[in-house]
């Protein structure tokens, strides 16, 4: 779903049930979404939520997530962005994608700001043939806890996720689909809290047939 632009239409406000109202018809070609929240303010919305998915062209939803808490921030227009996930800068509230590579979609919704930093963290949610609706999936959630969500490598098929600890520590990991569960292939930590303050360590961890292989280097800084 990666590059896709979603149409956003804003519904209407409920005083007596203190909730936001949104429609999101363009995050899937399957199905739609609409999303009630407890309250808007200042460019976002949080509190208890619901998300409701519909499939194209009907109007009963085939199922609801209820949520006790989520983050959505909203553009200039009073509208929340979806699929979109640019580290700091911007995260969405609905990211649909194949995160276990089944070629079907799945859904991540964000259950607040429970993420490294403050930022926003995700439920994993796998489609299900068998149950015929999403699916909450502990594992894949888990990747959703760091700085934001994670990204998803169609060509590679991985994930990725990225962390930090303060300015100077970088850790970037990724995640091979193994059984239907993420099972971490790479990490590759960039620290530049060493003595020597000219340069970087970079250390790259692979999974290589079932065991870890260490790599060592050191790159220069940036000016």
């Amino acid at each position: 779903m990666k590059g896709l632009l979603p149409t956003l239409l804003l519904l209407c406000y409920s005083p007596a049930f203190a909730q936001q109202k949104f429609a999101i018809t363009g995050a899937s070609s399957f199905f739609d979404n609409k999303v009630a929240v407890a309250k808007c303010e200042n460019g976002a919305c949080q509190g208890p939520a619901s998300y409701s998915f519909y499939r194209k062209g009907e109007t009963t939803p085939y199922q609801t997530i209820n949520l006790p808490d989520t983050y959505i921030e909203l553009d200039q227009g009073g509208k929340p962005s979806v699929n979109v996930t640019l580290l700091y800068d911007k995260q969405s509230a609905v990211n649909v994608g194949d995160y276990n590579f089944d070629g079907m979609e799945d859904v991540a919704i964000c259950n607040g700001t429970n993420g490294s930093y403050g930022m926003p963290s995700y439920s994993v949610y796998l489609s299900s043939r068998t149950a015929g609706k999403f699916v909450y999936d502990k594992s894949f959630s888990a990747l959703g806890q760091h700085l934001g969500m994670f990204e998803v490598d169609t060509t590679k098929k991985v994930l990725r996720a990225f962390d930090k600890s303060g300015c100077c520590w970088h850790v970037t990991e990724e995640f091979a689909v193994v059984n239907n569960r993420p099972r971490k292939v790479l990490e590759v930590i960039e620290d530049a809290t060493i003595s020597d303050e000219t340069r970087i360590k970079v250390t790259t961890k692979t999974l290589v047939n079932g065991r870890w292989r260490t790599q060592v280097r050191y790159v220069k800084r940036a000016d």
